[in-house]
């Protein structure tokens, strides 16, 4: 037994529903129901002793071991780390026979700590924010309530008593959390451009950027709690829109206890073996766990194509809208004919359809990101963001307006095309195999006498998954195909393994030796692969490591610079 990991989780998560910690333990798999006893008999004690009766106590097993998670008030998050580890080790050192684990010391300094930590103004005040129905935003350092434009926010440290909060000016702006595996980015920009044409200054956190409106405040990724919570305490936000996360669901849990509606794009396998999520239901419930902040009036919208997601619907008493390419998708069918409102693509049309109507809002042509009908995962997107949009009360009008209006160079790294010296650039940041598999009837319909793929991936991914992004690729059947070896991202793989794990793919789907080549860089491959092209070719790019810079290199040469 040892811990993997430890720590705190600021809001709803897929082990809790609200606050509190969790560790992460490996155990062997018939050792798990002992270990997850004996350490919450133990933590019962603890919690007891801190006056914390109330709180859960929750026990996730996963492949290899078991994820172990208490609740807490929100100013004992600390504490509760240190009581959680040491019911561990004392439910441990129970099982193994080994020297006693002085639990009541343990409660003292538990005690001790939790003094230092507790906040009694910020639990009077939490506690008020809760008899009214005022949301909350909190950290380390400050108190949000409210959010947006209707939100005020204190420091920590200079809370004001309940009494002189003004309540009823205090209330949530509408607010969007949209996760998935695949296309959370791209229908986040287009969720922002049907704002904007809506009138609405929306606040976006999301893995490229953090934004208001048409400002951009910083390039990074801000698809965490952290980045959430600077777009809610923006007094210009009216609407927020939120990419959350693989990672800072794990992490640290939701940014906010309740929205208005919650978007999942699909599932698929990617970042598996972290945080004890190793299989693709694993992911799926952590995708799910956003649902947790939609009270009765939220919204749900769904992929209505995705099995996992179809599987759970069931779990959510939220509105559900979904979302399918295909009107005839047997999930969206049965959906539609129960009187559920869906969006999907008809003859070359979008349209909602529910309740015996059908309202056509937009042909799939008048929207770039589209390429003329040719990038159907774009398409999907679109139908996701309208979806959204509907739910969040904006009208197909300006929906249609907001997926017209948001150009390719809006979109960066999300199937860009270039031309240069009469060769087509086609980049994206594709970095699994199922989004991959999304860009293939792109990758198809685009015109191409010859066609080369760039591609490779990080370490940290698993031997069948490195494979299995081969395998996608492989019925192109690409001229050539520049292997990178992207040292930097080998974490903790020889270097050149993962290359030769991928060439082994590729060959194994007949490719012969001579088609194949590699590059230490992604730059390096660029530049390669443009000397190898001539007029009327295809590159395929699949950028990962120097995204930026690979992006500046395709637009100095299409607009016929050099670098």
């Amino acid at each position: 037994m040892r811990i993997l990991d430890s720590r705190r989780l600021t809001g709803a998560s897929l082990f809790l529903p609200e606050a509190g910690a969790v560790l992460d333990v490996s155990v062997e798999a018939e050792d798990v129901p002992l270990l997850a006893a004996a350490w919450e008999r133990h933590a019962r004690r603890l919690l007891n002793e801190l006056d914390w009766e109330d709180r859960l106590c929750v026990a996730r097993p996963f492949q290899g071991g078991v994820s172990l998670a208490v609740s807490a008030p929100a100013d004992g998050l600390y504490t509760a780390t240190e009581l959680n580890e040491a019911s561990y080790e004392a439910a441990r050192d129970w099982i193994e026979g080994t020297q006693r684990h002085l639990l009541l010391r343990t409660a003292r300094t538990l005690r001790s700590e939790y003094r230092e930590e507790e906040r009694p103004r910020l639990q009077r005040i939490l506690k008020a924010a809760r008899e009214h129905a005022t949301p909350v935003i909190l950290d380390d350092d400050e108190l949000t309530l409210g959010s947006g434009r209707h939100s005020l926010t204190w420091d920590l440290f200079e809370l004001p008593h309940p009494d002189d909060v003004p309540w009823r000016k205090l209330r949530a702006v509408p607010t969007a959390l949209v996760t998935g595996t695949n296309g959370k980015t791209t229908t986040v920009r287009l969720l922002a451009s049907i704002a904007r044409a809506a009138g609405k200054t929306a606040g976006v956190s999301s893995t490229d950027w953090l934004a208001m409106g048409d400002e951009l405040l910083d390039r990074d990724d801000y698809a965490g709690p952290g980045g959430a919570r600077l777009v809610l305490r923006d007094k210009r936000c009216e609407l927020a829109i939120l990419e959350t996360a693989r990672g800072g669901l794990l992490r640290r849990g939701l940014a906010v206890e309740h929205a208005d509606v919650a978007l999942i794009t699909n599932i698929a396998a990617d970042h598996l073996g972290e945080y004890g999520i190793e299989t693709i239901d694993d992911l799926a419930d952590v995708k799910w766990s956003v649902t947790r902040a939609l009270g009765p009036g939220g919204a749900l919208v769904l992929n209505a194509e995705d099995e996992r997601l179809m599987e759970r619907v069931s779990r959510s008493s939220a509105r559900i809208t979904l979302f399918s390419l295909s009107p005839a998708c047997p999930a969206f069918k049965a959906h539609v004919a129960a009187g559920g409102r869906g969006f999907t693509l008809r003859r070359g049309r979008m349209e909602r359809v529910g309740r015996g109507r059908t309202d056509i809002f937009l042909g799939v042509r008048q929207m770039p990101l589209s390429y003329g009908g040719v990038a159907r995962h774009n398409i999907a997107n679109a139908l996701a963001a309208a979806a959204v949009a509907d739910a969040l009360g904006i009208s197909l009008e300006h929906i249609a307006v907001g997926l017209k209006n948001l150009a390719n160079d809006d979109n960066p790294g999300r199937a860009n095309i270039y031309t240069i010296d009469g060769v087509q650039v086609l980049l994206d940041f594709a970095h699994n195999p199922a989004g991959l598999k999304a860009l293939l009837p792109m990758i198809e319909n685009l015109p191409a006498k010859r066609r080369l793929l760039i591609t490779g991936q990080a370490g940290d991914r698993s031997d069948e998954d490195i494979r299995a992004f081969a395998d996608v690729a492989a019925p192109v059947r690409f001229d050539r195909i520049l292997l990178k070896r992207m040292d930097g991202h080998a974490r903790g793989r020889a270097t050149g393994e993962v290359a030769k794990l991928m060439g082994d793919a590729f060959r194994a789907q007949g490719y012969p030796a001579k088609a194949m080549g590699s590059a230490k860089t992604e730059l390096d491959a660029t530049r390669a692969a443009l000397r190898w092209a001539k007029p009327g070719d295809l590159i395929v790019l699949l950028s990962h490591e120097q995204r930026e810079k690979t992006r500046q290199l395709l637009e100095t040469r299409a607009r016929g610079g050099q670098s």
